[in-house]
């Protein structure tokens, strides 16, 4: 799946802004994760960067009122959880309980889980 950002919504406050350091408007990318509670839905997406040398990969969550859908592929690896009322389509090694703490706090194999999982969604994107 393919998105475009159109608008800008601070996760913070909820308001439109104008820019933010960890996505651009016109930005196309990958989504990673599609994420929905029974008041939103968020999609997961690389921040641009990450294709800098040495960046940190940190992946964010947005509002998917954020963007525009520009391919409905979905990668063969999301599955489909439930969790709390909480509906995640994203890789099962990313849906277990403390996968993303695992990962921000650098945990090897989280970080390993990411990469690889990320790799074949980017693949099929």
């Amino acid at each position: 799946m393919i998105v475009r950002c159109v608008q800008i919504i601070s996760p913070a406050t909820g308001a439109v802004v104008n820019d933010h350091p960890a996505v651009r408007i016109g930005a196309e990318c990958p989504v990673l994760e599609v994420l929905t509670t029974a008041d939103k839905v968020l999609l997961r997406v690389p921040d641009p960067i990450d294709s800098l040398p040495g960046a940190f990969d940190s992946p964010g969550l947005w509002d998917a009122a954020m963007f525009t859908v520009l391919s409905d592929r979905m990668p063969a690896c999301w599955v489909a959880a439930l969790d709390d009322g909480a509906l995640s389509l994203a890789p099962r090694e990313w849906q277990r309980p403390g996968f993303w703490e695992d990962f921000f706090d650098g945990v090897p194999t989280a970080v390993a889980e990411y990469d690889r999982c990320k790799a074949e969604i980017l693949k099929q994107s």
